[in-house]
């Protein structure tokens, strides 16, 4: 098999997946125990205004006409229903919410594959020295503790005890940035606002530590340990005997070989991201799209549930899509497998 036709047929199994997801997710939001109508009217609406409301959501429809008409306003009109919360379409909320996640999220990994790629390599140039032991249990406490548990611990030692930063929010109150592409730090420095710059960085910080403590130790320990293993291999010994400079030996030709094989968790963690976002976003009061879903879940809002929960699983189908991909095509060894399969 060629690696063109295995990056195809691996694409091909995305819609099929997302197809399975979103008849079962479908279902699961119109069984869930509850009446959101009753819950969106409130108790004192009538009899007359909740059927009224059925009609007006699709819900006195049979459950596959709902399942229809719901693929059917998605390509033919691009809405994705209205939403409980928010009395919207909820394609026009998560244009509102997306952005502010995946300006965290991006933020967040691009700080922990820089700082996680250096302290794994550090850590194995300095095997079993007391630096190594350090950044070992460094790294099982940051595996080990909750991602909330981290912002509200950073929030209260950074924030209220020391107040240098922000405790909450994407911005102060007092700062206006219009908004162009949803990216705040994007949009403040198109509009030449270097204070709403400066102010929008300081919020992003603490969020940004708490989402990235976990991802660098992971990061951290598998750099070590595929450094450790190269260090093993009969070229490292033929390249050290023949009188290679150590850093070279280390960054050109170990670490780009280990990086290989980190690629995988790299990019599997770009999901991880999306949902550690879920809980980081709660307590930092960060007005993304896991803000938003908590806020649709508790008000069982049908069609925002089934919009999120289908984002997710986007970003986690394609990020492993090209995982995959980036592996075959960084590994000569795999591809060469498929050539002769």
């Amino acid at each position: 098999m060629r690696f063109r036709d295995y990056a195809i047929r691996r694409a091909l199994q995305i819609p099929f997946t997302l197809f399975f997801l979103s008849i079962l997710i479908f279902y699961v939001t119109r069984v869930m125990p509850g009446d959101p109508v009753r819950l969106y009217l409130g108790l004192e609406a009538t009899e007359k205004q909740v059927q009224m409301y059925r009609k007006l959501f699709g819900l006195d429809k049979p459950l596959y006409l709902q399942y229809i008409d719901y693929w059917k306003n998605l390509f033919l009109h691009g809405k994705l229903g209205l939403s409980l919360y928010t009395s919207r379409d909820v394609a026009k909320d998560i244009a509102d919410y997306l952005p502010a996640t995946l300006e965290l999220v991006i933020t967040a990994m691009i700080f922990s594959i820089i700082v996680g790629v250096v302290l794994g390599v550090v850590s194995a140039m300095y095997r079993n020295k007391w630096v190594d032991h350090l950044l070992r249990v460094a790294a099982i406490a940051g595996v080990s503790m909750p991602r909330f548990w981290v912002g509200i611990l950073l929030q209260l030692a950074i924030s209220y005890y020391l107040g240098i930063l922000p405790i909450s929010g994407r911005m102060s109150t007092n700062i206006m940035v219009h908004r162009i592409t949803g990216f705040l730090l994007i949009d403040t420095l198109i509009q030449g606002n270097f204070h709403a710059f400066i102010d929008v960085s300081e919020h992003m910080i603490l969020p940004v530590l708490a989402l990235s403590f976990s991802p660098i130790a992971q990061i951290m320990r598998l750099v070590r340990a595929s450094l450790l293993e190269e260090m093993e291999k009969p070229y490292t010994s033929t390249l050290r005997a023949l009188g290679f400079p150590r850093n070279l030996v280390y960054y050109k030709y170990m670490l780009r070989n280990a990086l290989v094989v980190a690629v995988t968790i790299i990019g599997l963690l770009f999901g991880f991201f999306i949902y550690g976002a879920f809980a980081i976003e709660m307590v930092f009061g960060w007005p993304g799209i896991g803000w938003y879903a908590v806020k649709v879940g508790l008000a069982k809002d049908f069609n925002a549930i089934v919009a999120v929960v289908m984002l997710i699983g986007l970003i986690y189908t394609v990020t492993n899509y090209i995982v995959d991909i980036s592996y075959a095509y960084l590994d000569p060894r795999i591809r060469l497998k498929m050539e002769v399969k």
